[in-house]
């Protein structure tokens, strides 16, 4: 692969020195402080709510890499008469006709003069140029001019977050016990403390240069004693370059990377369905710099993009060990070394607690090669992305009927084309893919510009059942893209200026068999969502949701043979200004699920939330009580919730209870800003809350947080 990429035994050594010239550059400079408005993260938190509002996950999502763009732009909006199509990708708030339709009114009409212009851009509504309108601004398009180190040291800007983590109540894992029970059962109590700890340090010169390292410390790893002596479980770093020269990226040390439409190899943020039709699409950046704490699913290693003309080639590699569920180890005590045989998966949690969770920590060394050669135009991009990756040992999974078909050996190799297309007010989109076996996946579809007033997106996929990319992240109903087939359609519809009607439909089948359904199977799923916004900072919406999916059904029947359940959701949610300094939330949903056969299982959820801010006043405050009570786990419902800065989550609400949270966040002194969160889950029909090491005996569970950030 060239000079350019290091060697497999470098990796380990590049890391801990971008950690030393982390420290060193702190060191030598002290750069002017920088002081945002408080408002600043509740608009960030708006536009990534906005995004996420259609998930439904129970994680601790990971959207730093977002946060990190919005964040920087806010600071430093983005001039639109220079903007490439790449910067205005990374914002998620615009399509690529949208990011057309402004090239093209600028090579008609000149460079835009005031900001109010973009309401002259085809495609631009009111709500689009309202979330954007933080981000962007229009100055004059200066000529490209080189960076010198002096520029640096004087722009360039230090970012510092600690933060602290702990559930207040006990849990089964950190009770005490006798030294003869944990003699006899060395896995039943966690080895370290139950506080969760977190560090991210990094340096910033607008988008061209970016130095940084993250740790992290679970709830239950260990601290500078036992098996951490380095102090924390996980570390990460990182190098990165941008420029718009032939060398147009490069990055040592931890990385990710996205290219297509996900099928082939993107590691990193990836939207499922939503009320936006655009994210049904993926808009790849490339390379860019590992800034999160999954400990599993990223590069490490180095990568290169460059650049010829509308040419633009990629080269990485990467070579990490990784955690997994160690099957079998090679008898050599002739040697005295043993070597690792086979696994039975990839083990993704990142907890390190017990002696059993760290057997199987770094159990695996995994090698990936690879690139992407594509050629980009306003209207056309190409490219062919290909990767090959490497295991030190066999995977043998646990082979059942379902997964026969699934990557089980120590190699793969996968191979695929991508296309972006964007005539008149049309984008088609697309890639193909095939993995070593043969197994192929296919992902192709179109989003239109109708009118001014209605958006439609198309997206048909196709992924065999023996289909096998390991960092492939498509557009798909199971998490990962394998034994599916399916049309998605999305329409977006503004029939006055204050309302949009969105929504979609999408079909899908297997034509194999999946987890816990023992036959081929198909279903469905519906959105319909009514928008009002009477005032910029009002909304109202009415959201209805249909589910169909085909499960075992294993009460009476000696068989397990799969039938359809049935899910109904009903949300009305409101947002409204009701003083200059406080907005309040309010949101109502219901779920009615049932399982052919057997009794429908109903959900309810209730919240109320308080938010003050006051420009001019040093803190902010936001408040939330809910009510929920669901007949089983099966009837959950899920919100989204506020937090520190670059932490976000949408927890799952079952059973019956009340749920409290209060996050505030300080203003100490310019450049230094501090946040505290107290949250508690209240059941009311249970004495147990979860099982295992995290037990807790009680009906509460309780949890603080606070971060410290530090800018220089």
């Amino acid at each position: 692969m060239g000079n350019s990429l290091i060697s497999p035994p470098q990796a380990d050594r590049v890391i801990r020195l971008i950690l030393l010239l982390l420290f060193f550059s702190v060191s030598v400079s002290a750069l002017a402080q920088q002081d945002d408005p408080l408002v600043r993260q509740r608009m960030i938190e708006q536009r990534i709510e906005a995004i996420v509002e259609g998930l439904d996950e129970e994680v601790e999502l990971d959207y730093t890499t977002l946060f990190d763009v919005l964040d920087y732009y806010l600071e430093r909006p983005l001039n639109l008469n220079k903007a490439t199509a790449a910067d205005l990708r990374q914002l998620y708030l615009l399509t690529d006709v949208q990011i057309n339709n402004l090239q093209l009114h600028i090579a008609k009409n000149g460079p835009l003069r005031e900001i109010y212009e973009v309401q002259a851009i085809e495609g631009w509504d009111q709500t689009t140029i309202y979330l954007l309108l933080p981000f962007i601004k229009v100055d004059a398009p200066l000529d490209f001019q080189r960076w010198t180190i002096k520029d640096v040291l004087e722009e360039g800007s230090h970012d510092l977050f600690l933060r602290y983590t702990r559930v207040l109540e006990e849990q089964e894992g950190f009770a005490p016990i006798s030294e003869e029970e944990l003699a006899e059962n060395p896995n039943r109590r966690f080895l370290g403390s139950p506080d969760k700890l977190y560090a991210r340090y990094r340096f910033r010169y607008r988008n061209n240069l970016s130095i940084g390292f993250t740790a992290e410390k679970d709830a239950g790893e260990e601290f500078f004693q036992g098996t951490q002596k380095n102090g924390f479980d996980f570390y990460s770093a990182h190098a990165y370059y941008e420029d718009k020269g032939w060398l147009r990226k490069a990055v040592v040390g931890d990385y990710q990377a996205q290219f297509g439409q996900g099928l082939t190899l993107w590691s990193g943020l990836g939207f499922g369905k939503s009320p936006f039709i655009a994210s049904a699409k993926r808009s790849p950046l490339g390379i860019r710099p590992y800034t999160a704490v999954d400990e599993n699913l990223f590069f490490r290693g180095s990568a290169i993009t460059l650049g010829a003309g509308k040419f633009e080639l990629t080269l990485l590699y990467s070579d990490k060990k990784i955690d997994a569920n160690i099957v079998s180890i090679a008898d050599t005590s002739d040697t005295g070394l043993d070597q690792l045989v086979s696994v039975s998966s990839f083990q993704l949690s990142g907890f390190h607690r017990t002696n059993a969770e760290l057997f199987d920590k770094d159990a695996i060394r995994e090698r990936h090669i690879g690139g992407n050669l594509a050629y980009k135009s306003r209207k056309l991009s190409v490219g062919l992305t290909a990767m090959r990756s490497q295991w030190d040992a066999n995977l043998e999974r646990n082979l059942q009927l379902y997964n026969q078909f699934e990557f089980s050996d120590n190699e793969n190799l996968v191979a695929g084309v991508d296309y972006n297309l964007v005539l008149r007010n049309m984008n088609f989109f697309g890639e193909a893919s095939m993995s070593q076996n043969g197994g192929m996946g296919f992902v192709n579809g179109v989003l239109i510009a109708l009118d001014p007033k209605l958006s439609i997106v198309a997206l048909h996929r196709h992924f065999d059942r023996d289909f096998q990319s390991l960092y492939a992240n498509a557009f798909a109903e199971r998490s990962r893209p394998i034994n599916e087939q399916g049309l998605y359609l999305g329409m977006e519809f503004t029939p006055a200026r204050k309302w949009k009607v969105s929504g979609y439909a999408d079909h899908f089948r297997s034509q194999w068999l999946s987890f816990l359904v023992d036959a081929p199977s198909s279903g469905h799923e519906y959105l319909l969502q009514l928008t009002h916004k009477p005032r910029r900072k009002s909304e109202f919406y009415i959201r209805w949701r249909k589910r169909n999916k085909d499960r075992n059904n294993i009460i009476d029947s000696p068989i397990d043979q799969p039938v359809p359940w049935d899910q109904h959701f009903f949300r009305v949610h409101a947002a409204y200004q009701v003083h200059e300094n406080v907005k309040l939330k309010t949101r109502v949903e219901f779920t009615r699920y049932q399982l052919e056969g057997n009794p429908a299982e109903n959900g309810f959820l209730l919240y109320q939330d308080i938010v003050f801010r006051k420009v001019m006043f040093p803190a902010n405050l936001t408040l939330r009580y809910a009510l929920f009570d669901t007949d089983s786990y099966n009837a959950r419902l899920y919100a989204y919730e506020n937090d520190v800065l670059y932490f976000f989550s949408i927890p799952a609400y079952f059973n019956r209870g009340s749920r409290f949270y209060a996050i505030s966040k300080i203003r100490i002194k310019k450049g230094v800003e501090l946040w505290l969160r107290y949250a508690q889950w209240l059941y009311t029909d249970r004495d147990v809350i979860n099982s295992g090491l995290n037990e807790i005996n009680g009906n509460t569970k309780s949890e603080f947080r606070a971060q410290l950030r530090l800018r220089f």
